[in-house]
């Protein structure tokens, strides 16, 4: 357990992301999803997949773009939370390119990132100057990948702890936040994987108090909601220039604003295009859930920090040099 959040992990580079990836619980939901996946591909699809990627490819070659220079920026925060709306978004601008996560692509394997020499090509490689990568599993990283990468920013984007509670207990792997919340509240976070990196023993200690073995899908949600983004903090991103912070429910509700701070802050022009195809619907589509007092007070508690510092944020107009 690494106690000092700023401490950089001791392997760099591709070491860092391969030394336990993945737990048990992983494995096994990545190889359904991934067998899922070839069982419902067809030859249609995959054409019109990789038609659609070359035809982007040409046009963005094509582009006048306003610099050479390039800006990987990585989408951060807790799954279910927005980011592969704001990773896509990004790259349906006309100087964006997107990765967004996978369980296997040229940028991902088992929705991590690959190693860094492989990241570092598809940056130099792909032709447009914006390249965003949907990296939400990396989160614990944050810091390391905006250093590591020449230009590099970051978004965390976080959302309401009690829709993601609601979104990810419908999702095939919900259940298995559980297994990840009780382990941090055992300090066996070694069994997390890489998410069980760069989680302070304050975070351990408070899901030692509030875990128990017959706590709800979707408490396992929140706590796991929780242990994310409280990252953010654990990280000091919050007082790194290169990190902007998104909230799910503004930047759906008022999508051109969002979206032009977004690029105000990369230093790119904004084009409506982007913001096509985000709708608000899923802002509270659902009855919040029922959750335990004492895990709301403190998912209460992160949210109305993460709400402060956005609001500091919200009108930045002023570009990181």
């Amino acid at each position: 357990m690494n106690d000092n959040p700023n401490e950089k992990p001791r392997n760099s580079g591709s070491q860092r992301r391969d030394l336990g990836k993945f737990h048990d619980g992983e494995r096994t939901i990545l190889q359904k999803r991934v067998f899922k996946r070839f069982k419902l591909s067809n030859v249609e699809r995959l054409v019109r997949r990789s038609l659609e990627f070359r035809r982007k490819w040409l046009s963005r070659r094509r582009t006048l773009h306003p610099t050479k220079e390039k800006l990987p920026v990585f989408i951060v925060g807790c799954n279910r939370s927005g980011t592969n709306m704001v990773c896509g978004a990004i790259g349906k601008s006309p100087h964006g390119w997107d990765y967004r996560e996978s369980a296997f692509s040229i940028a991902f394997n088992g929705y991590y990132l690959r190693q860094d020499g492989i990241i570092d090509r598809l940056i130099r490689h792909t032709p447009a100057p914006i390249i965003s990568f949907g990296s939400i599993l990396d989160s614990q990283y944050t810091d390391d990948l905006i250093s590591q990468f020449e230009g590099a920013r970051a978004i965390w984007v976080y959302r309401r702890y009690e829709d993601v509670a609601n979104s990810c207990a419908r999702m095939q792997w919900g259940p298995t936040l559980k297994d990840l919340v009780s382990w941090v509240a055992r300090g066996e976070l070694e069994r997390l994987g890489a998410r069980g990196k760069r989680i302070t023993a304050d975070t351990v200690q408070l899901f030692g108090e509030l875990f128990r073995e017959d706590i709800s899908i979707e408490d396992g949600a929140c706590l796991y909601w929780y242990m994310r983004n409280q990252l953010f903090f654990d990280l000091n991103l919050h007082m790194d220039p290169r990190v902007l912070i998104m909230q799910y429910e503004d930047t759906v509700l008022n999508k051109e604003k969002a979206f032009r701070r977004v690029f105000d802050f990369l230093g790119f022009p904004f084009d409506h295009a982007i913001i096509d195809g985000i709708f608000a619907t899923s802002v509270g589509k659902h009855t919040l859930p029922d959750i335990d007092p004492d895990v709301q007070e403190v998912c209460d508690t992160l949210m109305t920090q993460l709400d402060a510092r956005y609001t500091e944020t919200k009108n930045y107009e002023k570009r990181v040099n």
